[in-house]
Formats: structure tokens, sequence, C-alpha cells
């Protein structure tokens, strides 16, 4: 603020003359320093102006008082001249503060109470000569009187007061310029971003109208989009629950098929069991029967070589006995008796081992017969049941027998055929029945 500066250059008015260039020369400065001051604040400048008007009111009406006064009680002047030197130079620093606040517009008054710097400096240098002059003839004492370089240091210092306000006053005008040129500048920008921000806000509108016609689409699509896959999801709940009744009636109709299934399978195990065990049985009478036959064989061989040996030397012995005869009958000779002794006691072995082989044979086939009797009626020892299968052979002729033999080999074929067939079907569907059976036979076997 500039007027604190200006009330404390008031406070020593008693300067040379040589110090007022540079008075005015720091008042430039000074009003120089209040622009940018001025340029931030408006308010703070404004105020400053109102100071300054409300001070140079009060100077331009002091000095007409004065003069009024003066014309009518003379012995008044030396009071007024110190009210108007205490004006002058004694101003209080609380004046600007006292002072009421003001409008920009206060500054624009009228013209009639506007007074120049001249005439306001040649009404005081009137009213101090007057009042010095006054003051001599009435007889004051010198102390209380000023000279006149005092007073013309007064009107010095009152032009240079007023320089500067008019100095601050232009300031303060260029300053309201630069301000209504701001205001103007800030009312054409707002003025624009006000129709951009109008266009902005279409432009928003637009788009907000544009994202919910957009948001709607979306949403039917998306209701459409989870009616068909509600639709789907129902055909397919609807196919997987008839699958899944079918697979359950199946999955009933197999584990009943697989408990029956088990039930043939334990028959057929527990037959093939017995079958196994009575094969295992029939080989082992089969094998003993087979070294039995190749023993009688063996036996019927060395007896067959036996004989063709004897059948040789009989054969010999009667081409022997035929050239005898044909010769002349030689001397009785003892050798001839040897040969006779020897071929009967060889004809006679040849005899008792044709016997044997003949009784070899008939036991073998005997007990053949008797065990094969004992394997079909269970019953072994020499007393026969009449209702065995024994007693039924005994009893059929050799064409039943072949009839019911072959019967029987095409009810094998048939039964075999379908065990196969079960067993095929429960490797296909049920493997892990055998798998377990193969288990049990190896841990059986182990």
């Amino acid at each position: 603020m500039m007027a604190p500066s200006v009330f404390q250059r008031t406070k020593s008015p008693r300067s040379s003359p040589g110090n007022l260039p540079r008075k005015l020369q720091n008042g430039t400065e000074a009003a120089g320093q209040s622009d940018p001051t001025a340029d931030s604040s408006p308010g703070n400048s404004i105020s400053d102006a109102e100071n300054f008007e409300c001070y140079g009111e009060g100077d331009a009406d002091a000095p007409a008082n004065t003069l009024e006064n003066g014309t009518r009680s003379p012995g008044s002047h030396l009071n007024r001249h110190s009210w108007t030197r205490t004006s002058l130079r004694r101003t209080p620093p609380s004046h600007q503060e006292n002072l009421p606040h003001r409008r920009w517009g206060s500054m624009r008054h009228s013209g009639k109470r506007q007074i120049g710097s001249n005439v306001l400096a040649s009404q005081l240098y009137r009213s101090s000569s007057f009042n010095s002059s006054g003051c001599g003839s009435g007889g004051e004492p010198a102390d209380d009187m000023y000279s006149d370089v005092s007073l013309e240091e007064d009107v010095q210092g009152l032009n240079y007061k007023v320089q500067l306000l008019q100095q601050q006053v232009t300031s303060l005008a260029d300053t309201q310029s630069t301000a209504d040129e701001r205001y103007a500048r800030a009312k054409a920008d707002n003025a624009v971003l006000q129709a951009r921000v109008h266009m902005l806000d279409e432009q928003i509108r637009e788009i907000e109208c544009r994202c919910e016609e957009r948001i709607a689409e979306e949403q039917k699509r998306c209701r459409e989009a989870i009616a068909r896959v509600e639709r789907d999801r129902d055909a397919q709940m609807a196919a997987l629950t008839d699958r899944l009744a079918s697979a359950e009636a199946e999955a009933s109709d197999l584990k009943q098929e697989v408990g029956r299934l088990r039930g043939v399978a334990e028959t057929l195990r527990a037959n093939a069991e017995m079958s196994a065990r009575a094969h295992r049985e029939a080989q082992e009478q089969v094998g003993e029967l087979a070294a039995q036959l190749s023993a009688a064989r063996e036996a019927e061989r060395r007896e067959r070589e036996t004989a063709t040996a004897t059948a040789d030397l009989l054969a010999a012995a009667k081409l022997e006995l035929q050239r005898f005869r044909e010769a002349p009958p030689p001397p009785p000779d003892p050798r001839l008796d040897e040969l006779r002794k020897e071929l009967t006691l060889l004809r006679t072995q040849n005899k008792s081992l044709s016997e044997a082989q003949e009784e070899l044979q008939a036991q073998i086939l005997t007990r053949g017969v008797e065990e094969g009797r004992s394997l079909l009626d269970g019953v072994s020892g020499p007393l026969v049941a009449t209702n065995s299968l024994a007693h039924e052979l005994s009893q059929m002729s050799d064409d039943e027998l072949q009839k019911a033999l072959k019967e029987q080999q095409d009810v094998n074929v048939q039964l075999r055929n379908y065990i196969d067939g079960i067993l095929l079907a429960i490797v296909e569907n049920y493997p892990q029945l055998l798998e377990v059976k193969y288990q049990r036979e190896a841990g059986e076997k182990s």
C-alpha cells in the first residue's frame, strides 16, 4: 500500500529544494512499484485511491474554510494556520484506517470539488502570508511564526504530494483499464467456454442416449441368449434324464443278468471242477491201463518173437526131417533122439506160451471192462446194481449202444457250444469274473 509512505513523507516537509527531484523520483518509483500490487489486487488499489481521494478532499476544503474564516475573525488566524500545518505535516497514521471504504465509482465525483495543484498551492501561500502578516501585527512571539522559506517548502511538498497522487490515480486508471481488458477477455473466454460446455453437454447427452440404446440392445440380446441357453439346458436335462432312466433300467437288468450269470457260472464252475476231477481220474486210470496194455503188448511181442523163433526152428526141423526121410535111413544117431526130445519140449513151451498169451489178453479185456463199468456206475466190486449204467449197457444191443453214444456226443457238443457262448458273453461284458477266477486258481496252484 502506498498511502503509509505518503504519510511518512508528510512528517518531514522541511526539506531543501534540491531534494525535490529525488523525492519526485522516489514517488515515481513508488508509483511504479504500486502497479503490480494494484494489478494483482484491484480491491487494495481501489481502497488506496479512495483514501487519497478523501485526503485530497480534506485538503481542498481546508484552505477555503481558512480564507472564509480569516475575513471574519482575524484573531484566530494563528490557530487556523496551526491546524493547516498539523493537517499537512502531522497526519496521523490511523487516518487511513478511519476512512470509510468507498467504491471505485466514488472517484468519479463532480468537477466542482476538484482543485488543481497550482490553485491549492497559491491558496496555501496566500493564507500562510496572511497569517504571517497577522501574527506580526498582533504581537505574537517569534517562535510561533513561520518564514516564507518554510511556507515555500510546504507548498513544494504539497505539489509533490499532489503529483504523487496524480501518478497513483493514473496508475490506478491504467490498472482499471487493464482489469477491464482482462475482464472483457475473461468474459469472452467464458462465453467460448460456456458454448463449448453446452456443446459438450449436447455430446454427452447424445452419447448417453446412444449408450442407453446400446445397453438396451445388449440387455435384450443377453436376455434372448439366456432364454436360448435355458431352453437348450432344459432340452439337454430332459435328454440326460431319459438317458439316465434308461441307463438305470439297463443297470438293473444287467444286475439281474449278472446275478443269474453268476449262478450259472458257479454251477458251470462246479461242473467244470467235477469234470476236471473226473477227467484227471480218468486220465490216471487210462494211464495205468495204457501202462498195463503196453506191458501186455510187450509180453505178447516177446511171446510172438519166441513163437516165430520156435516156428522157424520147427520149419527147419521139418525140412531136416523131410530130408532125412527122403534120404536112406542112416544108422541110428544119438543126436536124433536129442533133437526129437528138444522139439517136443519146444512144442510144449510154445503151447504153454500161447495159452498164457490168451489168458493175459482175456485178463486185460476183463479188467478194462470192469474198470469201465466201475467208472460208469461208480461201484467197485463184484456186485453191480440193477439200475446202474452198466446194467443198462449190458441190456442194450450194439446198435442201441452206438445210437446212444452218438446222441451223447451230440449233447456234449451242444453243451460245449453253450458253455463257450456263456464264457464269451462273460468275457465281453464282465471279464472281472474270470479274472477273479483266474486269480483264485492261481492262488490255489501256488
